[in-house]
């Protein structure tokens, strides 16, 4: 099946072509004995939609997306000649069996080129002012934190988005309340309070 994401983009389209038009996060957790479940892409896939349509998860340590940096030695205008090369490969091949997903396939590879500038630009908290990390809490300063995850969610919203979908791990507790609940409350609440109150001060609330 599709997933909420999927449906959202599918539905309403993209507002902007340099970002999917739904984007998956990944929160870590603090406590070292939080009882992290196994997760599967099934959760933000796009099911019997189109794939264009699946959400795009973005790493919460390391390079945000594999593989979008331009290997060494190869420069911006020779990769955009090396994808001209393979969409017109690819348009061939559409014309002789008519696959759909081989314009999907087109239309991502775009997509993935396009990103290079664009998720750069989105990861480099630098411009945020010290009152928004006082908001979103000191957390928000450490990839992959939740209150992370938060401030970027806003900044995806903020560049048109539609769909962001925060995923932390860790709440099917069967023992040790006191302790690992506890821990798991601390990593979601001040990030919570501050998105969703960065999200009001910016009237992002009443689109």
């Amino acid at each position: 099946k599709a997933s909420i994401g999927s449906w959202l983009s599918y539905g309403l389209g993209s507002m902007n072509e340099e970002l999917p038009s739904f984007v998956v996060l990944h929160a870590n957790h603090s406590s070292p004995y939080a009882n992290v479940q196994a997760i599967s892409n099934r959760l933000w896939g796009s099911g019997y939609l189109p794939g264009r349509h699946a959400g795009v998860a973005l790493r919460s340590l390391g390079d945000p997306v594999l593989f979008l940096k331009d290997t060494p030695g190869i420069s911006r205008e020779t990769r955009r000649s090396m994808l001209t090369g393979l969409n017109e490969l690819n348009r061939k091949s559409f014309s002789a069996i008519q696959d759909p997903e081989i314009e999907v396939r087109m239309q991502q590879y775009e997509m993935a080129f396009r990103m290079q500038s664009s998720v750069p630009e989105l990861t480099d908290l630098s411009g945020e002012s010290e009152a928004i990390h006082q908001l979103y809490g000191d957390d928000s300063r450490k990839r992959g934190t939740f209150a992370n995850s938060a401030l970027m969610a806003r900044r995806l919203l903020e560049r048109g988005v539609r769909f962001v979908q925060i995923f932390h791990r860790g709440w099917d507790q069967h023992g040790n309340l006191p302790r690992d609940l506890a821990s798991q409350c601390k990593d979601v609440d001040q990030g919570c309070y501050g998105l969703i109150q960065d999200l009001k001060q910016r009237g992002m609330l009443e689109d």
